[in-house]
């Protein structure tokens, strides 16, 4: 077959291994051989006893290319003994026995047939990648081996991965090692400005590599890109300033035709240079010959699942170690070569060891669907290297009783069996099929396979068209051969093909005959698929929305949306609080009416309006988060208004309520008479107690109250008086009481609201010290259990003495005191002894 490659050394442990232990694990750096030779020596095992061999790859390029090869090894063409079943495209005959497909595809043949009869064999391939697909076909294929075949062999190859925890998933199956069949490749860093990382830096950094590389190596080259759009870009670039006579720019990502993607990959014409720019499309599972220079950015693009929001969002993050390890070996497989990596040395160590599974990061619905199918509602019964999310599994689950694919309790229904059966994400499939019913199931297809891939339009100068319908204009101009007038637009002509191509085969699987295609209908349709997105303006911003779901959403431009009140906005940036819309369609609240009547609600809601101060009582039309109609209410119910009301005094305060002063003194009287007096039978009315008790107090003298202003109809006085019997109202008066008589015969009030400090607080007597002139005793309340607290005063009414008690201020403080006194106020009257001075309240000088 080959020429000694590396993984012939391990072969005969591989086949012993899979003779006892029927499972494996093989790993094998890049250039080992593992994908090509692996299947090919296995194939007359006898323990497969003639049956075949279904080896997963991760991407659909890997998947033909590794085919191919392994037909040129045994001198046949594709469709032999080596076949390959990606989605659209199926090469495979009755004598096939090894089948070379996509993870998805394993899923479905399962699903169809869980004993997988006839197959002997699953191999996943490059595992290392962590498809979600290849996770499930995993942890599908291990239950099927405990419950149905236990002759049924699985062998995962991977060629960077901690091979440990697969083994023990496995049972501990043996974990074989192969070395790799690679030249010494030359690190070279060549990092970006730190400060460079602005709207197009990546793309300079790149160019600016490549026109390095191209000066001082030779050999072809590989350029590890991000996306599509940097792809581009870079190509741009090295157009105006490379010149192309003897040097190549191709393209390699998934979204390319086939015929484009083999030309990326087969070997340069000689005295011909290639550079192909890629995404990590081109990490693994193939060689591209020639290539002896790897120019990495150091950057990878990966979808992101927000359960709270049911939206991803693309994000471009570091390669992990394992990855730039990977692009690294590109340069090295079949000569010496070199790496220039876009990144400081010393921040290589700091990358992540490997790239986290998709499984933990990605919109699980399909998989939910999956797994329900296979009757299967809590993961947990299956063996996963890295078990779902919880709150993305519920999320995902929650959706799909949404389309209708789950009963209420969790059970598969007929519509759900029909969703998993299309192999597409059940938002389209449920689409497509409640469109077919419509008379616009092709219209559905063409919607689902455009929402597939990626946006086939590009714009100049950074701005674009978020109308779903130009992209659907555009389609039609191409299948009608059309020339389409949009001036700073590019139109990507293999994607809208591959749209095409997928179009036709939604419409071949369900049966729906090509018919003439409204493009208006596009809202329409895509609520189907996107309820929650449905979104509604808002009054007064241009461009703003807000969705069912509660979140809002905008445009950067508001194009044809500027007059639309509602939109479906199909793709958005995943930002949970307000996110950019990238694909949307105009839509109508007739729409909504018509396909969701059976989700629209009354909502009739009593509530405090904190800007108005008022109760407001509405009457709402509602379909989600989004308000469609509203009046007042006829008749609201007095209970809700008053416990509204009572919200709002909460949210203003007590002070909101008509208080005067003489009020609050009496509030402060049974406060302290309950908190210092000991009269603990006493209501606690504290302003904190009075908030937590409205009901209790206030609640009676609501009755027609519904806004601020209207409170000061409201008789406080008698209803916090009532809060209390007639004899504690006695009791107050008594006990607490407002004034008191000093000797001089003047009426002092207390005040209660400014209680002293100390163990015991007691209400505060204000007056000159001359009024107080034979007086033994400080004076008590609250049953003579407190003493107040003294302020005796000058003349002048300024404090001179604190004190609660008097008799040790005469016989200790009062001669000092009198001394200053006398001398700034000498012709009042300053007795030596004051227990038998006549007091006075004159406030002149004079007396004796």
């Amino acid at each position: 077959m080959a020429d000694h490659l590396p993984i012939e050394q391990v072969i005969p442990d591989i086949r012993r291994a899979l003779e006892t232990g029927r499972c494996a694990v093989v790993q094998a750096p890049p250039g080992a051989g593992k994908t090509t030779l692996v299947p090919l020596a296995l194939l007359e095992a006898p323990w497969l006893n003639g049956q075949n061999i279904v080896m997963l790859e991760p991407r659909r390029l890997a998947v033909r290319a590794s085919a191919n090869r392994m037909a040129d090894l045994l001198k046949e063409s594709v469709g032999h003994t080596v076949g390959y079943h990606i989605r659209m495209e199926r090469r495979a005959g009755p004598q096939t026995r090894i089948e070379v497909v996509t993870e998805g595809i394993l899923t479905r043949r399962i699903q169809a047939d869980p004993s997988l009869k006839g197959t002997g064999l699953v191999i996943f391939d490059e595992f290392h990648e962590r498809n979600l697909n290849s996770d499930l076909g995993l942890a599908l294929c291990l239950e099927i081996r405990e419950a149905l075949r236990d002759d049924l062999r699985i062998l995962v190859m991977s060629a960077t991965l901690d091979a440990a925890p697969v083994s023990e998933l496995m049972g501990n199956a043996p974990m074989i090692e192969s070395v790799g069949k690679s030249w010494p490749v030359d690190t070279r860093y060549l990092p970006m400005r730190r400060d460079s990382r602005d709207a197009g830096a990546v793309e300079r950094a790149c160019a600016g590599a490549i026109r390095q590389a191209l000066s001082e190596a030779a050999g072809d080259m590989l350029v590890f890109l991000p996306g599509a759009g940097e792809i581009r870009r870079v190509r741009s670039l090295l157009c105006n300033a490379v010149p192309m006579d003897h040097v190549s720019v191709l393209p390699l990502y998934g979204n390319l035709s086939a015929k484009e993607q083999d030309a990326a990959i087969a070997p340069s014409v000689p005295g011909h240079r290639k550079v192909v720019l890629a995404t990590s499309i081109a990490e693994t599972s193939l060689t591209i010959d020639g290539i002896r220079i790897v120019i990495d950015s150091g950057l990878m693009r990966i979808p992101r699942f927000f359960p709270g929001t049911g939206m991803s969002r693309l994000e471009t993050v570091p390669v992990s170690r394992a990855s730039a390890d990977q692009r690294k070996g590109r340069a090295g497989r079949t000569a010496p070569g070199i790496c220039y990596r876009l990144w400081p040395q010393e921040s290589h160590p700091m990358l992540r060891a490997f790239n986290s599974p998709e499984i933990l990061s990605t919109d699980l619905a399909r998989l939910a669907l999956e797994l329900t199918v296979w009757g299967v509602s809590n993961p947990a019964d299956l063996k996963w290297l890295d078990p779902p999310p919880e709150g993305a599994f519920a999320q995902a689950r929650a959706l799909l009783k949404s389309l209708g694919a789950l009963s209420p309790d969790g059970a598969i229904t007929s519509h759900g069996k029909k969703l998993a059966a299309l192999g597409i994400h059940p938002r389209f499939g449920h689409m497509i099929l409640k469109a077919k019913q419509t008379g616009a199931g092709a219209l559905a297809c063409r919607i689902a396979a455009l929402m597939g891939e990626r946006d086939v339009l590009s714009f100049a100068d950074g701005l674009r068209n978020a109308d779903i319908r130009l992209r659907l204009e555009m389609i039609d101009a191409v299948i009608h051969k059309k020339a389409p007038d949009m001036q700073g637009v590019s139109v990507n002509r293999a994607g809208i093909l591959a749209i095409i191509k997928n179009e036709r085969k939604l419409e071949n699987d369900l049966g729906i005959r090509p018919e003439k295609i409204d493009i208006g209908q596009a809202g329409e349709l895509l609520a189907l698929a996107f309820p929650e997105r449905i979104a509604m303006a808002r009054p007064g911003q241009n461009g703003e929305y807000r969705m069912a779901s509660g979140s809002g959403a905008f445009f950067d431009e508001t194009g044809s949306f500027s007059s639309e009140k509602f939109i479906v906005a199909a793709d958005l940036d995943g930002n949970r609080k307000n996110a950019r819309i990238y694909l949307a369609a105009a839509y109508t609240e007739k729409a909504l009416e018509r396909d969701f009547g059976h989700l629209l609600e009354t909502r009739e809601t009593v509530a405090w309006d904190k800007a108005a101060g008022a109760v407001v009582a509405i009457k709402e039309r509602i379909y989600g988060q989004l308000v469609l109609k509203e009046a007042p209410l006829a008749d609201p119910d007095p209970e809700a208004i008053a416990a509204e009301m009572m919200r709002g005094i909460r949210q203003r305060g007590i002070n909101c309520l008509p208080w005067n002063k003489k009020l609050r003194h009496w509030q402060a009287r049974v406060v302290f008479l309950k908190k210092n007096g000991g009269f603990l039978d006493l209501p606690d009315l504290t302003d904190t107690a009075l908030c937590l008790s409205l009901e209790s107090w206030l609640r009676p003298f609501l009755s027609g109250i519904s806004s601020a202003s209207h409170l000061k109809q409201i008789d406080l006085k008698y209803a916090l008086q009532s809060m209390l019997t007639w004899e504690q109202q006695q009791l107050i008066e008594q006990q607490a009481p407002t004034h008191l008589t000093v000797p001089s015969g003047s009426r002092i009030p207390l005040d209660y609201g400014e209680l002293s400090a100390g163990p015991v607080g007691s209400p505060i007597l204000a007056v000159r010290l001359q009024e107080m002139f034979g007086l033994e005793q400080t004076p008590r309340i609250a049953g003579g259990r407190i003493p107040v607290t003294l302020h005796l005063l000058s003349p002048a009414g300024r404090p001179v003495q604190v004190t609660c008690d008097l008799k040790s201020f005469w016989k200790n403080t009062y001669p000092d005191v009198k001394k200053d006194l006398k001398g700034r106020y000498p012709k009042h009257y300053w007795p030596d002894d004051p227990y038998t001075a006549e007091p006075t309240n004159r406030t002149r000088p004079g007396g004796r």
